[in-house]
């Protein structure tokens, strides 16, 4: 990308970084705020932190499940390395970069995870992946933050599949969460310098919620029938223009 500078007669970007265009999108982004005194929805450090599955971990692994980076360099050493830092099976594999619960895969024995990358690396060389201790649940939970507020959360129930992604079908229904998720949720958000975002949390069998995910481009549909998302972005951007 040649693009040097952007200097731009506005109030307010409201960006929207999709993982297929990751690497520009953040250029641009990086380009606009280094020659521009605008305020940037959502910026650069969040976008590239919460596209990124274990940057969101190295960011939030207190509140996260225990999990550890593979590549094509340690694959040799997965046995080791899941041994090394505790983890208990079954465990959760999924691409660094990835989202809708593609690639995503529970595994209950160390012969499956390292047959599964090593025929993933035999094609593509590309990705990470990380690799977590499964968390069973009793809520899988999509929380919107809007600013520093929860907007609405929604609770996810899987269909003839484990993975609680609506994409794969899950059915959902409005949920309240209580005090403390939400004071975790927004403290998680404030971390990652995020203002619009998707947190997803699993709560499981005796209450105690994780962070799973930071969803920096998160889907409106499913969770626009509990709450009117277009209007409350709309208000919060209002609220932070600067008034003339």
């Amino acid at each position: 990308m040649k693009l040097k500078s952007i200097e731009l007669d506005v109030d307010l970007i409201l960006s929207r970084v999709e993982r297929d265009y990751l690497e520009e999108g953040l250029k641009v982004l990086k380009i606009v705020e280094e020659n521009n005194d605008i305020e940037v929805i959502n910026p650069r450090r969040s976008v590239e932190t919460c596209q990124n599955k274990y940057l969101t971990y190295k960011m939030l692994k207190e509140y996260m499940p225990m999990s550890i980076l593979v590549s094509q360099d340690n694959l040799q050493d997965v046995d080791y390395l899941i041994e090394d830092a505790g983890l208990r099976y079954p465990l959760v594999v999924k691409p660094v970069y990835g989202g809708y619960g593609k690639g995503v895969l529970k595994l209950e024995k160390i012969k499956d995870v390292k047959d599964l990358l090593s025929r993933y690396y035999r094609n593509n060389s590309s990705n990470h992946f990380i690799i977590q201790e499964y968390i069973p649940y009793r809520h899988d939970i999509r929380v919107f933050v809007i600013g520093n507020r929860v907007v609405c959360a929604m609770e996810r129930i899987p269909k003839n599949d484990w993975r609680a992604n609506c994409s794969l079908g899950a059915e959902t229904r409005r949920f309240y969460i209580e005090e403390d998720v939400e004071d975790l949720v927004l403290k998680c958000v404030k971390r990652v310098s995020a203002h619009i975002v998707g947190v997803d949390v699993l709560i499981d069998k005796e209450d105690n919620p994780y962070i799973l995910e930071m969803n920096i481009t998160p889907q409106f549909r499913n969770i626009m029938k509990y709450s009117d998302i277009p209007l409350e972005i709309l208000k919060f951007i209002e609220e932070i223009l600067p008034k003339s």
